[in-house]
């Protein structure tokens, strides 16, 4: 391995992290814009301005148990959450065969967690994130021709399913699914093709109903977050098998 070749497999791995805990601060501000948008970064419980070196993703977060070191307040589950999703997005880049292709699978693992994140916290997906989402969609079908009808046929079977599962109304009560939540299933159908679709249905409702059946009755549940998260995984999954060949 050529020492430019190290350089950018290891680029997204070390960025990953402080990436993900960007998209995090974007997903806890929405809808409005974090503040700072740039610069020194500071507590958004009491104001105090946040040292470099409690700002080390994930090692920060452990140190301090989950929370501020300024005032003691409990640290957003997102941040955590978005720096893990950042690495994983830094490893599925550094596992791609060529640099291009580790920008985009590095810009989409962005996206997902981002998405992922807005609607674990708001039950609800920006419409910003579904754009960048429905970019990186037209990028991958613009770079295989040869699979444009099979990924546009599996977003255009999971998009129907969504839309008729969001129109059901179970006891009387329509289904928790919006709108968002249809565009998602489609755009993610093209992402993973397919091969990964069935895959990324069932890790994405397994945790939901698990979670709800000690009750015996249906909490909402940010669906949205499950499925990008599952995508995120089968195409991390497919990375590894291929780079393991």
């Amino acid at each position: 391995m050529s020492a430019a070749e190290l350089a950018w497999r290891a680029f997204p791995l070390l960025l990953g992290p402080f990436a993900g805990d960007y998209a995090a601060t974007f997903a806890a501000s929405w809808p409005r814009l974090p503040r700072p948008l740039v610069g020194r970064t500071r507590c958004a419980r009491c104001g105090a301005p946040i040292p470099a070196l409690h700002q080390i993703p994930i090692a920060s977060w452990l140190a301090f148990r989950g929370r501020r070191a300024c005032c003691g307040g409990r640290i957003p589950a997102v941040y955590p959450i978005g720096e893990a999703a950042g690495l994983m997005a830094g490893v599925a880049a550094g596992l791609a065969p060529s640099p291009a292709v580790s920008a985009f699978t590095f810009a989409l693992g962005l996206t997902l967690t981002y998405l992922a994140l807005v609607d674990l916290r708001r039950f609800s997906l920006p419409v910003a994130g579904l754009v960048a989402l429905g970019g990186e969609a037209v990028v991958l079908l613009a770079a295989s021709p040869d699979e444009l009808f099979a990924r546009l046929a599996t977003g255009g079977v999971l998009a129907l399913v969504f839309a008729v599962l969001s129109r059901m109304r179970p006891g009387g009560r329509r289904a928790g699914l919006g709108e968002g939540d249809v565009v998602l299933a489609g755009l993610l159908g093209v992402l993973v093709s397919w091969r990964l679709a069935a895959p990324m249905i069932c890790l994405a409702t397994l945790p939901p109903i698990l979670a709800q059946y000690p009750w015996r009755k249906s909490h909402p549940t940010p669906l949205g977050f499950w499925l990008n998260l599952s995508a995120a995984v089968v195409l991390l999954a497919g990375r590894l098998n291929l780079a393991s060949r």
